[in-house]
C-alpha cells in the first residue's frame, strides 16, 4: 500500500472512527452501532454522501480484515444501509467536478508567477496532476516525438521513522511499482512552447533535472508553498473565485471529451485505474452523447427501411442522414 494511503487512512480513522467507538473492542461493536455511527457523521460531522461513504468502505475493510485473521465471526457493517445510495453518491460526485472555463484557465496561468507557469501548463494541457507536474524532468519530455513520460510524482509521505508519513519525497506515480513504466501523454505545441520557454529561462534542479524547484532553488517545491505562495495568489490577481488546481485536470478531460476523443485514450492519459472510472466520473461533460446516440441508430435501422416522402415516392434514408420520421410509420 502507498506510503499516501496509510497516512489517509490513518487520518481517517483518527478523526471518523476513534472519536465515536473509542476504546470498545472489535468484537464489541455491533450492526446498531453501525448505524448510529453513520447518522453521527451525517448528522455531527457533516460529512458529504461521497465522504460518508469512503469512511464507512475503510471500516468495513477493516472488519473484512479481522474475519479472515479470526479476530471477529462476522462484519457488522454487512446489514447496514447508508442513508444515500452509490448511484446517488457518483451523480453527487460527478455534480461537483468543477471544470473551468478557457478564458479562466489562461487568466489563472497568466497571473501564476512566471518561474511556475509551466506547472499549470502541464495540469490544463496534459492532465497532470500537481504532484505529477512537480516531479517532471527534463529527460522526461520529448519535444521531437511530442510527448512526456509521466512516472514520478512528488508526495508528502515519506516514512519519518516516527509512525508519520510528512516528509516530501521523489517517488513513482499513484498505483505504480518502482520500476514499472508510467504513461506516455501526448504533448501539445501550445504547452511545449511554455515548457521550451521555462528551460531557456530557469535552470533545473537536482540529479533528476527536475523543471520545477522550490523557491531558492535547493529542493523539491512543497505543497504548502504551492498553495499559498503560487495557486492562491494567481486566483486573486486573475478575479476568480477559488478552485482546486485539480480543476485544470477536469479541464484537460472535459476538453478532451467535448472534442470527441475516445474515453479510452483519455482514460490512458489521465492515468485512471480502470475506463470505468473515467466514465462514471466525467459522464456529465459528454452533453452531444444524446445526439450521436440518436444519428447512430438512424444510420443503422434507417439504411435498411423506406418511408415514403411528401408526395408518396419512397426515401431510402442513407448512413449519417437524420430523418424525421412520420407519426403513421410504425416500425
Amino acid at each position: 500500500m502507498e506510503n499516501s494511503s496509510v497516512k489517509q487512512y490513518r487520518t481517517m480513522l483518527n478523526r471518523a472512527v476513534e472519536p465515536y467507538f473509542g476504546a470498545d473492542g472489535i468484537r464489541c461493536v455491533t450492526s446498531a452501532q453501525i448505524e448510529k455511527w453513520v447518522e453521527w457523521m451525517r448528522d455531527f460531522r457533516g460529512y458529504k454522501p461521497t465522504t460518508l461513504r469512503f469512511r464507512f468502505s475503510l471500516l468495513q475493510s477493516v472488519f473484512d480484515w479481522a474475519i479472515d485473521e479470526g479476530l471477529v465471526d462476522a462484519n457488522p457493517c454487512r446489514p447496514v444501509s447508508l442513508p444515500v445510495s452509490g448511484a446517488r453518491t457518483y451523480r453527487d460526485q460527478r455534480a461537483e467536478v468543477h471544470v473551468p472555463d478557457t478564458g479562466t484557465v489562461l487568466a489563472v496561468i497568466e497571473s501564476a508567477p512566471e518561474r511556475y507557469r509551466g506547472m499549470l501548463w502541464l495540469m490544463a494541457g496534459c492532465g497532470l496532476r500537481l504532484g505529477e507536474a512537480m516531479g517532471v524532468g527534463r529527460d522526461r519530455i520529448s519535444f521531437s516525438h511530442q510527448s512526456i513520460t509521466v512516472d514520478r510524482q512528488v508526495a508528502c509521505d515519506r516514512d519519518t521513522g516516527s509512525g508519520r508519513y510528512g516528509s516530501m519525497r521523489l517517488r513513482h506515480v499513484k498505483w505504480r511499482e518502482d520500476g514499472e513504466r508510467g504513461r506516455c501523454v501526448p504533448l501539445p505545441d501550445v504547452v511545449g512552447f511554455a515548457l521550451r520557454r521555462h528551460l531557456r529561462d530557469h535552470p533545473t534542479w537536482g540529479p533528476e533535472d527536475l523543471l520545477f524547484s522550490n523557491a531558492t532553488g535547493t529542493g523539491l517545491l512543497y505543497p504548502y508553498y504551492w498553495y499559498g505562495r503560487i495557486w492562491r495568489p494567481a486566483l486573486t490577481a486573475a478575479g476568480v473565485n477559488y478552485f482546486k488546481p485539480h480543476s485544470l485536470r477536469h479541464f484537460y478531460a472535459a476538453s478532451l471529451l467535448r472534442q470527441g476523443v475516445p474515453v479510452s485514450e483519455v482514460s490512458a492519459w489521465l492515468g485512471h485505474s480502470s475506463v470505468s472510472f473515467t466514465e462514471r466520473y466525467y459522464a456529465d461533460l459528454l452533453p452531444d452523447a444524446p445526439d450521436r446516440a440518436r444519428f447512430a441508430i438512424d444510420g443503422a435501422l434507417g439504411a435498411r427501411r423506406q418511408v415514403s416522402g411528401p408526395t408518396g415516392t419512397p426515401v431510402t434514408p442513407r448512413s449519417g442522414v437524420r430523418l424525421v420520421l412520420q407519426q403513421d410509420f410504425v416500425l
